[in-house]
């Protein structure tokens, strides 16, 4: 029985080729009985089914189809590694994924567990994924590949992240620069017409997620070393022994006494990342847990070439006490010093021309600087020389101010300061000069990082020259504390001329380059990890 084609040769029986018993499964072992024939054994778990020549486990059950267990109660409260949002929507259904950079996932581990349990107790659900360094594109699978797995709607970006640029012809001058909507719009096609690295083309944009930012950059050859500071490294290398240490983000504060915080200088005190990340979850955690860091108020400052666009901008339905700065007399560096101390404003909305490094508040045609490494509390220089503002949150209408690539002024305003929780700002010129839907949406209740994509699709997908540059900071699952807030009808958009537009266009394209903006180019050099060889 275990041989065909067996033949009678001069009397003798000569058996014929072997019996082929293989059925092609992988379900089955196979064996030939020389009674019986082919003889075949499941393999499959007695709650498996062959499928496709698989043993795959049967509703209900989990495993390889050879070994198969009861599945979990679902929902039981804890999202397994055997389950999914189609699986299992009652624990799986996520609504933040927090991507870390895998040096800084266990020094930043009690913060991140203390994050998630704030979440949970406001009935949201979030999830950590270490990052290793790849391409942006490989950042962008992940983070969709996360939507199409426990359905995010967005995600926090902790560390150092890659970065798609852009390049495009806009305010009179070519641009190139870092941008966040590439990671939110699932289906874009994104062109390269010179395969330079850099996009240039897109189709239109309608962003399926949000993505905020909590980026180190640090610079460790500018920190200076002090006897009660370790020595800091030549050259960043990213998850280097001091990067992701217990010296780096316990002890940074006793470095500061040695560095000099002169605009001259460009020293940066964002040497020491994980110790401004641990400060910063620190301060989210105070404020869900005992409400507003500041007053609750809001702060609009409108400096001299935007003095006629000032208004409330809907912010007094969220605050009881809004403060217009504009009058050119008033709108000076004093003022907006002055209105951020002494319990200064939770809500900042400024118009105010910057480059990453500055603010440049301008009285009588003198420019007075804010410089970014200002920004911030030090015990070891008086009040003129570090300003540690009292403000949480913040739309800056400030060309490049939030330009990440490089040290700059949107991360110090969240990073640097005791009070710092989120901001709105963008990489290039450009900026919210039309917020009322994205203020609507915060009156509304609707979370930060929600309210910015809501924000884009309504309006700011419309208008690449002033919007493709738009990123968010900080914990996008924040909401406002106002005094006032849902007592608001949804405001209109603003009505401008176009003959007003193009006075505002102005104003920005009168403005010089500034020296601190990065190229591409730049970027690659200074971030190998980012880029296939």
């Amino acid at each position: 029985m275990c041989t065909v084609g067996d033949a009678c040769i001069g009397g003798v029986c000569a058996p014929g080729a072997p019996l082929d018993c293989d059925d092609q499964s992988s379900c089955t072992s196979e064996t030939c009985d020389p009674v019986s024939g082919c003889v075949y054994v499941n393999f499959c778990d007695p709650h498996a089914t062959c499928v496709a020549a698989t043993c795959e486990c049967d509703p209900g059950y989990v495993g390889d189809g050879y070994v198969c267990s009861e599945a979990p109660a679902c929902p039981d409260g804890n999202c397994t590694a055997s389950e999914t949002y189609l699986t299992c929507p009652g624990d799986c259904d996520h609504d933040l994924v927090v991507v870390v950079e895998e040096a800084l996932a266990e020094i930043l581990g009690p913060s991140l567990t203390m994050y998630l349990n704030d979440l949970d107790n406001e009935g949201y659900l979030a999830r950590l994924e270490p990052w290793t360094p790849g391409t942006v594109d490989e950042l962008k699978a992940l983070l969709f590949e996360q939507v199409d797995t426990y359905d995010i709607e967005g995600a926090l970006l902790v560390g150092n992240m890659p970065a798609a640029w852009f390049e495009q012809f806009a305010f009179g001058r070519n641009e190139e620069f870092p941008l966040d909507v590439f990671l939110q719009d699932r289906d874009a096609v994104w062109g390269d017409a010179d395969n330079d690295g850099i996009y240039d083309s897109h189709t239109p944009l309608q962003l399926d997620i949000y993505v905020s930012r909590l980026q180190t950059l640090p610079h460790h050859e500018e920190c200076v070393s002090s006897a009660d500071f370790p020595a800091c490294p030549q050259v960043y290398e990213p998850g280097g022994e001091f990067y992701a240490s217990e010296d780096c983000i316990y002890n940074c504060p006793s470095g500061f006494i040695s560095q000099s915080w002169s605009p001259l200088g460009h020293p940066d005190v964002e040497c020491c990342g994980t110790y401004f990340l641990k400060r910063y979850f620190d301060r989210v955690h105070d404020y869900r847990t005992y409400g507003s860091l500041v007053d609750r108020a809001a702060l609009v400052f409108v400096d001299d070439d935007w003095w006629t666009w000032a208004q409330p901008f809907g912010l007094d339905a969220i605050y009881a006490n809004v403060y217009v700065i504009s009058d050119i007399e008033e709108s000076t560096k004093l003022k907006y010093l002055e209105m951020l101390s002494g319990g200064g404003a939770q809500f900042v909305y400024h118009w105010i021309h910057a480059t990453p490094n500055n603010l440049f508040i301008y009285v009588d045609g003198v420019t007075h600087l804010i410089h970014r490494t200002q920004i911030g509390w030090s015990p070891y220089f008086p009040a003129s020389l570090a300003y540690n503002l009292e403000a949480s949150f913040m739309n800056m209408f400030s060309c490049e101010a939030a330009r990440f690539t490089v040290p700059n002024i949107g991360m110090a305003m969240t990073f640097q300061t005791d009070y710092g929780l989120a901001v709105v700002g963008s990489t290039k010129n450009g900026g919210i000069w039309h917020p009322n839907e994205f203020h609507t949406n915060l009156a509304y209740g609707t979370p930060w990082g929600e309210s910015f994509r809501l924000w884009y699709n309504r309006y700011g997908a419309l208008d690449d020259e002033w919007h493709l540059g738009m990123v968010v900071f900080g914990d996008p699952l924040l909401m406002l504390s106002g005094d006032v807030t849902g007592m608001m009808t949804r405001m209109p958009q603003q009505d401008s001329t176009p003959e007003q537009i193009e006075a505002l266009r102005e104003t920005i394209m009168g403005q010089a380059e500034a020296d601190e903006v990065d190229t591409f180019d730049e970027y690659m050099q200074s971030n190998p990890q980012f880029f296939e060889d």
